[in-house]
């Protein structure tokens, strides 16, 4: 653990007070719901592009996305090239016709408003079951940025999760609940910027304290192949326990301590421990049993000490316990050799979810003018490859610096706070560390803006009492804020939680639920209100089944979420008439395009 000075605590500080100013100068600002949730549809193309840019990524780029190429590799870039391709589609596709519509056609500022008039649903069924998939998956969303910024003030200040934890989740809360979507986009704009040059300077200085690229990847494959000798020795230690005395074994002996140390990047923990082999025996391998991470080099260590020692004894139990533990195989520079195609497809799949999350497709809504959108295009796809290239190569240096400077990183997750901390002076720490908090803040507070809209204008407005005022309406999003804070917050208490693996559930719920619903409704002027109803639903169901009951198969939920939804939209379509009125609305939107 790094020493924690002043210098970042103050920048920490300040970067936060920066943030808050911002929620309390546009909290004057907000006249009405309209200024709140959508800004008065008045955001310009670069606070748009870099906005929807920062909202979506969260603390998933810069811990999530990099805790995965160092685990896995190069796999997990196609899920970056698959958000990129989806990004770019999202805003060539949709982002001008969702602005018509919910502009000139009606007036709507949510998008379960949206569903509703596109489909004349007078019965509310479109609205209730938006709003229950958004308080669903965005709850679980938010909480990711929670544990996020936990994890961020662990590690950052040596305090305890649950302290962490509560001091993240009051800041990002109170400047939404002041602010409003003004404050959230010219926050995420700032936010965005910072991140950009935090993704852009960290790994260039990376590679130059590890000597270049190709350097680095001599201590990546280097970890790679050591894993392969340590499989293979392994499968070979209960002929070496018969005679310890020979020199074959302690030739393979001599080989698993150089092959330990070169992959000490991995962590061992209780789930690399094999079958019903007892905790407390791989514990009593190591000096220290009451730490919850374990390191390679420490069981090279003690291995080549008790060789020295010709201590028998120990050598067998060492030997012994290394039987029981996993050490998993990957070819993390490889592109396609050992890589299967359904990982590929999986991980490039990831493109099809920007269709269906609320809080990107809202920036689409609020943007000046159509006229504005090819400019916030270029902007926004710029600013996402930038980023995304730095996130992924952050990653997979990662894997170089932590063994070339034989280091110790028991959450992959944690690298770029670890690699802030090492390479820069204090002050620069400060501002990089901040853009994390940029990330986490800038997401969580979207996503946090769209659930209070959904409580107050979709449930309480639309359903319960229609001739609410706007100023009820502005308040209750406020306590709708609060609400989903606190359900996020009581999610997010568990500290093993992964960011990576909460935002992809998140990512899918919302891809196949509404991705497949507003791609056929801004593009087949047939489909009716049933056809939506079924694709929700189906996406829905299929991605929670999916993940809870198929996991195994190793596909990602969200190609069978999407593509189950595209048939019952289709098949709910066939099966029952377009309502009146419409068809020529949406012949309508057509003629502004």
């Amino acid at each position: 653990m790094i020493n924690i000075n002043t210098e970042i605590t103050i920048m920490f500080v300040a970067y936060s007070a920066l943030m808050l100013f911002i929620g309390f100068y546009f909290y004057k600002k907000n006249k009405n719901a309209e200024d709140y949730f959508l800004g008065g549809r008045s955001i310009g193309p670069v606070v748009s592009a870099l906005s929807a840019g920062a909202s979506d990524m969260s603390g998933w780029l810069l811990m999530g996305l990099p805790g995965a190429l160092y685990i896995s590799g190069f796999i997990e870039a196609y899920i970056a090239i698959g958000l990129t391709i989806g990004a770019a589609l999202n805003w060539i596709f949709i982002a001008k016709r969702l602005r018509i519509y919910t502009s000139v056609i009606a007036d709507s500022i949510t998008i379960p408003d949206y569903f509703e008039t596109r489909f004349d649903d007078d019965k509310h069924i479109l609205r209730i079951l938006c709003a229950i998939v958004i308080l669903i998956f965005f709850t679980l969303y938010i909480s990711s940025g929670l544990v996020s910024g936990a994890k961020l003030f662990e590690s950052t200040f040596g305090i305890e999760y649950g302290y962490a934890l509560t001091i993240g989740t009051l800041i990002i809360v109170l400047y939404t609940f002041l602010g409003g979507y003004k404050a959230v986009c010219w926050t995420d704009m700032i936010q965005g910027f910072l991140m950009l040059c935090a993704l852009i300077i960290v790994p260039i200085v990376m590679l130059s304290h590890l000597g270049g690229y190709k350097e680095a990847l001599q201590y990546i494959k280097a970890s790679d192949n050591a894993n392969k000798q340590i499989l293979q020795i392994q499968n070979i230690i209960p002929n070496m326990l018969q005679n310890l005395d020979s020199k074959e074994s302690k030739e393979q002996i001599l080989l698993l301590i150089q092959s330990l140390k070169d992959s000490n990047d991995r962590a061992i923990s209780d789930k690399n421990i094999k079958g019903d082999y007892k905790k407390e025996s791989i514990l009593t391998l190591f000096d220290n049993n009451t730490k919850k991470h374990y390191f390679p080099k420490e069981l090279a260590l003690k291995l080549e000490q008790s060789l020295q020692n010709n201590d028998k004894e120990s050598l067998k139990m060492l030997l012994q316990g290394i039987t029981k533990i996993t050490f998993e195989v990957k070819e993390r520079l490889a592109w396609f050799e050992g890589v299967s195609l359904v990982g590929v497809i999986s991980a490039l799949a990831w493109g099809l979810g920007y269709f269906g999350q609320p809080h990107i497709l809202v920036r689409f809504m609020s943007i000046r003018s159509t006229k504005d959108i090819p400019t916030a295009t270029i902007i926004g796809i710029s600013w996402m490859v930038l980023c995304l290239i730095g996130s992924c190569l952050i990653g997979i240096l990662g894997i170089a610096y932590i063994n070339k400077f034989d280091l110790s990183l028991s959450d992959p997750e944690k690298i770029f706070i670890v690699m802030s901390q090492l390479l820069f002076n204090p002050w620069i720490a400060g501002i990089l560390l901040s853009a994390i908090l940029a990330a986490i803040m800038s997401t969580a507070s979207s996503q946090l803006l769209v659930s209070s809209s959904t409580l107050a204008e979709d449930f309480y407005k639309r359903i319960f009492q229609q001739d609410a005022s706007s100023q009820m309406v502005l308040n209750l999003g406020k306590i709708g804020v609060l609400l989903v804070a606190c359900i996020a917050f009581f999610i997010s208490t568990d500290r093993n939680s992964s960011v990576f693996s909460i935002v992809t559930y998140a990512w899918a719920g919302f891809g196949a639920s509404f991705g497949s619903v507003m791609l056929f409704s801004l593009f087949w002027s047939r489909m009716t209100r049933v056809g939506a109803i079924a694709g929700m639903l189906t996406g829905t169901i299929v991605v929670v089944g999916w993940k809870n009951f198929m996991a195994q198969y190793g596909i990602y939920e969200i190609i069978p979420g999407f593509f189950g939804a595209s048939i019952a939209i289709i098949i709910g379509s066939l099966l029952t008439n377009v309502r009146p009125g419409t068809k020529s609305a949406y012949e309508t939107m057509l003629k502004h395009l």
